[in-house]
């Protein structure tokens, strides 16, 4: 064993509490050891944690963009339940309607109406044809819609390129949601040739389409912005550093407590040194 402040060599059987060489409490010695050794591993690793809350508080609720953002993602969900259409079948024994949006879909699934509207295929091709386009093109804009709510999600990582992300994929939904329109619009006459169909245009297209620009002009304006986190320079080099100390390169008692300081950290650390100093004279002046 080695005495922690002088490191010279302590005899096993040597049971006295102060180094023989140095004269130093080795017990108080050694805890002192340790508690800088986490001071300094506090530092390092807190530093991560403080990056990642920035780059959060950034992402989401950084200012009245990101938090509409927000508010979009929600309106997005709400609108896919917004009918774009709908189609009433009048064939004995079946009267039934389906509806294009994600709780008609979901119905329809559940209720037999799309396997009823898919065996009717034969008796009436065109509709059928221009009904499984608006099916897909619903489809379609869901997984653009899913796509840019995984990019904000994501967005804490890197909010620029999450941000380029979500304009190019509520742009592409966007233009989706203009063809799922006009093919919709196509279903009351379409349907009327059948003579067993009728056909409704709904307004589900257009208020994606509305929720949809509206997520590309908030974060087109993320972009003009440059809206990045704010992260101190010292957490970036504390990180580093830290990641060495992990892979053995660095040694935690090698380095210094602090091992980083900023200008105003040092200020407060020498102010409380200070008070602490003036604390412990009062005390001697009233012993």
């Amino acid at each position: 064993m080695k005495c922690p402040n002088c490191n010279k060599e302590i005899g096993r059987f040597e049971l006295l509490p102060n180094c023989k060489h140095c004269g130093v409490n080795i017990f108080y010695s050694q805890q002192k050891t340790l508690l800088t050794r986490d001071a300094k591993k506090c530092e390092l690793e807190y530093a991560g944690f403080r990056i990642l809350v920035s780059k959060l508080k950034t992402a989401f609720i950084g200012g009245k963009i990101q938090i509409l953002r927000i508010v979009a993602m929600v309106m997005a969900i709400g609108a896919i339940f917004v009918p774009f259409g709908s189609i009433s079948v009048t064939v004995p024994p079946f009267d039934t309607s389906f509806s294009f949006g994600a709780w008609g879909i979901y119905g329809a699934f559940t209720d037999g109406t799309l396997a009823v509207l898919l065996n009717l295929g034969g008796y009436a091709d065109k509709q059928m044809a221009i009904s499984l386009a608006v099916l897909g093109s619903i489809v379609a804009i869901f997984l653009s819609g899913l796509g840019v709510f995984i990019a904000l999600l994501l967005s804490f990582i890197n909010i620029q390129k999450s941000a380029r992300a979500m304009r190019g994929l509520s742009l592409a939904g966007s233009i989706l949601c203009v063809g799922a329109f006009v093919v919709s619009a196509l279903l009351p006459s379409a349907m009327a040739e059948s003579g067993f169909l009728v056909g409704k245009t709904g307004v589900g297209a257009l208020v994606c389409l509305a929720v949809l620009m509206f997520i590309f002009v908030l974060n087109h304006f993320v972009i003009k912005k440059n809206i990045h986190p704010e992260i101190k320079e010292v957490d970036l080099k504390r990180v580093e550093l830290n990641k060495k100390v992990k892979k053995g390169e660095v040694s935690l008692d090698d380095l210094p407590l602090p091992v980083f300081e900023t200008e105003e950290e040092r200020e407060e650390r020498l102010k409380k040194e200070a008070e602490s100093r003036e604390l412990a004279k009062e005390g001697k002046k009233n012993g």
